[in-house]
């Protein structure tokens, strides 16, 4: 490899800083169409009617629909099972109910706010307490607000608990929190001509919403196009259909290209946000301290549709364990129905609130076990040729030296300890964790152009990480020997390249990544043949590199790539190559999974973190001081990228620990949808040091050169690490999140600080 490891500039920088880069709202099709949405103010009401009269008379409204106008089918990511627009009942506050299209956003707003909606107000099941009830109210009629648990299990676990030495049991209960891009959803549709759709649209997946819309509008998908211009931040926000399935139905009614975007305030009621969620924890544990058996059992609050929440509880079931060898398990996540808006997936989906549950869980073991909190790991952490909870061999572990790195910089820390000032006290703590690759499908070509440039098109989406515009080209360059700027990707389209599953899942240079370098090197391959008969060689001597194919050890003997193609052009035909990647099954040994979608960690990943805080009793306010990021990713191919993925987690799961909470009323109602009232991190609230680490020496099986993911794994520690610090202080940790001053003044006056989410 020459270029991978190395600096590499993004060439999508530039546009971004002086504003010339194109989002969706940015688009403007001649006889554009502006779409405002009318939502439901009630959690929970039978719709007795819609009146649009007073609506339909201001100037420049062209279409209103409402239910009554479509057809009655569903979407859904995992379960089909959410309305366009509300029929006959709504189910969250928030929920669509009627679409305004004219020929202004002012137009369209105003109309909104004069149609008048009669709504009877019906109980609700706005927290999962009042949702699991035996006299509940059924978000859904006739159906259970618990949903299909998913479940693994492995031994006896109820044959370990009455002897056990020690029984620890650990209930803790996390928070909703939005993703917080900076570009709300939008969505723009427009008539083909063909009587099919052209979707432009924020998205992470636009074979997703491809697929979603196929069936939701009965169209072939040859039908639909989708497209993602330059995006604005996802972070799992952006998975799914989104807007488009408004954006849709109105163009094929008016026939005309329709818009539509969230306002901030609609974004953070009506998005998709991170679930909260109570999750409890039950271990025996013998004198030595090593874990006999774990029973979980988390409840993740779904909201009003499923959504992803059913993929979501396979991951939190995954999780129950941690980076530690249990022998017996009984893990179960189940999704609960509210009367909430829908909660979906955000980066690392389920992984904060459940490593800050284990964590919190092994911290509490260790005092049971008269341990420290570094001996109950070490004596407990999974090893290589260990099997994960659902019996997945594990033949390369790191997590062991991912410990040990953080433990020796938490004992610097504490040896060169300044004197906290105006009677603030300092802790030290530090979480562990491991996480998953996705081996999600991706496809790629990479085409060699007459004058020696390379064209890689791929459906995956460059969502800001640089993993497409940056990693994907860099590794195409290195196998074909160009500089990076002699290579092109084009994304995001499914008119462009062929199919991929989302930029989700750490998956993004791991899939598409695999795809493109399977691309290049058949491209590469056939260079090779066409210059050996030139340079009358074998192919296997022949070298790329600078833009030219050599014999090895005689540079004067070469070819330029361009003469190259042209002359494989008119001899043989174009110069083509074509990747297709998908992860190998993963063989599972000796447990019971049920109602898994998702059954096990491809690529697993290893991770530790520390963190020095600074408490200050008064206010309950906690600073953080130093922060250690130690990542295992197997083969780092672009180091600034990986550095600004964990640099950017750090501060995102901190703003989750500390700070954000999407404050949902007793009336199901968000009561801060703005980003003054939600306190998304500022840099005022980042460590003075954001230290990271990757544990070399371990490149993964299958991934490009080695590589494994990233994209997640930074943001589901911080808040057990923070929590770590905290006991350190206090001899005891909070069980509720986050540890606003608020919580953390309450736990130091001695009141019970967690609350029903």
């Amino acid at each position: 490899m020459t270029l991978l490891g190395s600096a590499l500039h993004r060439p999508d920088s530039a546009a971004k800083a002086d504003g010339t880069a194109r989002y969706t709202e940015d688009f403007q099709p001649d006889g554009l169409l502006h779409c405002a949405v009318v939502r439901s103010p009630l959690a929970s009401a039978r719709i007795l009617g819609v009146d649009t009269a007073r609506a339909a008379d201001v100037p420049g409204v062209v279409r209103i629909l409402t239910a009554a106008d479509l057809p009655d089918r569903r979407w859904g990511t995992v379960i089909r099972d959410q309305p366009v627009l509300a029929r006959d009942v709504v189910r969250f506050a928030g929920e669509p109910i009627a679409l305004i299209a004219a020929e202004s956003k002012a137009a369209a707003n105003q109309a909104a706010e004069l149609v008048e909606l009669r709504l009877d107000p019906l109980p609700a099941s706005v927290t999962m307490a009042d949702a699991l009830r035996e006299d509940a109210w059924p978000v859904h009629e006739g159906q259970p607000n618990r949903r299909e648990a998913a479940r693994i299990r492995r031994g006896d676990v109820d044959a370990c608990m009455p002897d056990a030495p020690f029984v620890v049991t650990t209930r803790i209960e996390s928070h909703r929190v939005h993703q917080g891009y900076i570009e709300p959803r939008a969505t723009l549709a427009e008539p083909d001509g063909a009587g099919g759709i052209a979707v432009t649209t924020a998205s992470q997946a636009p074979f997703v919403v491809r697929q979603g819309l196929a069936a939701l509008l009965d169209l072939p998908m040859s039908k639909i196009s989708v497209r993602v211009p330059a995006l604005g931040g996802g972070f799992g926000g952006k998975l799914h259909l989104g807007l488009a399935p408004l954006a849709a139905v109105t163009c094929l009614a008016t026939g005309r290209p329709v818009r539509v975007v969230c306002s901030r305030a609609e974004d953070m009621r009506a998005g998709n946000p991170r679930e909260n969620s109570i999750v409890e924890l039950t271990s025996a544990v013998d004198r030595s301290g090593r874990i006999l058996a774990r029973r979980a059992v988390v409840y993740l609050d779904s909201g009003a549709y499923a959504f992803d929440t059913p993929m979501i509880a396979s991951i939190a079931a995954l999780m129950g364990t941690g980076p530690y060898r249990v022998d017996a398990i009984d893990l179960a996540a189940v999704p609960v129905a509210t009367n909430t808006c829908p909660t979906g997936s955000f980066r690392g989906p389920s992984g904060p609130q459940m490593v800050y549950a284990v964590e919190t869980h092994m911290n509490e073991i260790a005092a049971a076990a008269g341990l420290s909190p570094m001996e109950i790991r070490r004596r407990n952490l999974l090893r290589s040729g260990d099997r994960g909870p659902s019996g997945e061999l594990l033949p390369d572990v790191t997590m062991g030296e991912c410990l040990e790195l953080a433990a020796r910089r938490l004992e610097e820390w504490r040896r060169d300890e300044p004197a906290a000032g105006r009677g603030r006290r300092r802790g030290y703590g530090l979480a562990c964790a491991w996480w998953l690759t996705s081996g999600a499908p991706a496809g790629a070509t990479v085409s060699m152009n007459e004058d020696g440039t390379a064209t890689v098109t791929t459906g995956g989406t460059e969502i800001g990480t640089g993993a497409v515009v940056v990693g994907v080209a860099a590794l195409v360059a290195d196998a074909l020997g160009l500089p990076l700027e002699r290579v092109t990707v084009r994304s995001g389209s499914t008119d462009v390249g062929p199919y991929d599953s989302g930029s989700k899942g750490s998956r993004t240079l791991f899939g598409v990544g695999n795809a493109a370098l399977m691309a290049a090197e058949e491209v590469a391959g056939q260079l090779r043949d066409e210059a050996a008969e030139q340079l009358e060689a074998a192919p296997e001597d022949l070298v790329l590199a600078d833009g030219r194919v050599s014999v090895r050890g005689l540079p004067q003997a070469s070819v330029a790539l361009a003469d190259l193609v042209v002359g494989a052009i008119n001899r043989t035909g174009p110069v083509v190559g074509t990747g297709r990647f998908r992860g190998a099954p993963i063989p599972l040994e000796g447990s019971i999974l049920d109602g898994m979608r998702f059954d096990a960690f491809n690529e697993a990943t290893f991770h530790c973190h520390a963190a020095e805080i600074e408490l200050d009793p008064e206010t309950g306010r906690i600073e953080v001081l130093r922060y250690l990021a130690v990542h295992e990713i197997g083969t780092v191919l672009n180091p600034d990228g990986a550095r600004g993925q964990v640099e950017g987690g750090v501060v995102q799961g901190l703003g989750y620990a500390l700070s954000e909470v999407l404050d949902v009323g007793a009336d199901g109602t968000v009561r801060n949808a703005d980003l003054v009232d939600y306190r998304l991190p500022t840099i005022a609230d980042i460590p003075r040091q954001i230290e990271t680490v990757f544990v070399a020496g371990h490149p993964g099986p299958s991934g490009p050169h080695g590589a494994k993911g990233i994209g997640e794994a930074p943001v589901i520690i911080p808040a057990a690490a923070i929590g770590a610090a905290l006991r350190d202080i206090l001899g005891d940790q909070p069980r509720g999140l986050p540890f606003d001053p608020i919580r953390v003044a309450a736990f130091l006056d001695g009141v019970d600080e967690t609350r029903q989410p």
